[in-house]
């Protein structure tokens, strides 16, 4: 088992090697999408509406790449050197992101449920613990927005705590540090240190179940071209929800598909879904609803607090037209799901 997962990146240096490096899906055909992405499992409906041809029935050709440097990502949707990408919501809007930087979330993706989390020492037994303690982790990782978001619920904030800048991949070795009171990782470095740790005791502190949705994979296009071809847009979200039905209809032959795409055995893959939950179209639908508020708008706002506190944004980011959920209404009126 690769024990450095969890959301591994496969480095493509600026956005001219993005360009470069896409692995085209199919044979070419009238509407094109280039999207670079984290190498993350939740994004593996991309692999499957390619491998099911559900992309070709559209007339349309997704190329990818795994990125997971916004150093890159960012530029790349400015020139036009990509056209989509993916991550969690709370990352898409943190610093350099500013009200008019390109990029139009137009749909969620998957959300975590218990892929993303904080391992605890002996002794730590709840978030209050952890004050004056030290935390390990990245300043934007999943891990470490729960425990922000768990401190700020009583009034606190991750200013209390003693941060260690580390990279997550680190996460194991670290943890074996008896200074350490707690880390935050994914899985399968989760279940990994739980399991193997050393340290006797050490429980899951948090994980991403217990604050569902906080933590959900929006889909990113860019802006300009989203307002020229709005449906070569739409065709790219019909291939995609088409998919997640398949992941719910038959789990294994969806992973049997996209497991080679990460270089995984089945096996792996599979466990660590357990902790992710794919967005249906109507799912979907109910975080972005044509009229009113849904789920995502909690989540965005939620970050705006989140992400400022830890010096991640310079000032709250307005929900429209950031979010703009438009595409999805009607989207599979005559066609076929």
């Amino acid at each position: 088992m690769d024990m450095t997962f969890g959301r591994r990146v496969t480095a493509i240096l600026g956005t001219a090697a993005v360009a470069l490096t896409l692995a085209p899906a199919t044979a070419r055909a009238q509407d094109t999408i280039n999207c670079v992405f984290p190498f993350w499992f939740g994004f593996a409906p991309v692999f499957v509406a390619d491998k099911k041809g559900y992309f070709a029935e559209e007339d349309l050709t997704v190329t990818w790449a795994f990125d997971n440097d916004r150093a890159n990502v960012l530029p790349a949707l400015e020139t036009g050197a990509i056209d989509c990408t993916m991550r969690t919501i709370g990352e898409s809007m943190a610093r350099p992101r500013t009200p008019e930087t390109s990029g139009t979330i137009i749909g969620t993706i998957d959300v975590s449920v218990g892929a993303d989390g904080v391992v605890a020492g002996p002794g730590i037994e709840s978030v209050e613990d952890l004050i004056g303690k030290t935390f390990a982790g990245e300043i934007n990782h999943p891990g470490t927005v729960l425990i922000q978001y768990a401190l700020s619920e009583m009034g606190r904030s991750i200013d209390d705590l003693d941060i260690r800048l580390i990279n997550t991949d680190d996460s194991i070795a670290v943890f074996e540090d008896d200074s350490v009171a707690a880390v935050a990782t994914w899985e399968p470095m989760l279940s990994q240190i739980v399991n193997n740790t050393s340290r006797e005791g050490s429980t899951v502190l948090l994980d991403s179940g217990d604050y569902e949705g906080l933590i959900t994979d929006v889909i990113i296009v860019r802006t300009d071209d989203l307002e020229a071809n709005p449906e070569k847009y739409r065709k790219f979200l019909r291939g995609i929800y088409r998919a997640i039905d398949d992941y719910m209809s038959d789990p294994d032959d969806f992973i049997a598909l996209s497991a080679p795409e990460y270089g995984v055995p089945d096996a792996e893959m599979k466990e660590a879904l357990e902790g992710v939950k794919y967005t249906t179209y109507e799912d979907t639908l109910a975080y972005m609803p044509m009229t009113g508020d849904g789920t995502l708008r909690e989540v965005f706002d939620a970050f705006n607090e989140i992400n400022i506190s830890l010096d991640l944004q310079d000032a709250p980011l307005p929900y429209e037209p950031y979010i703009d959920g438009a595409l999805l209404d009607g989207l599979f009126e005559g066609f076929e799901r």
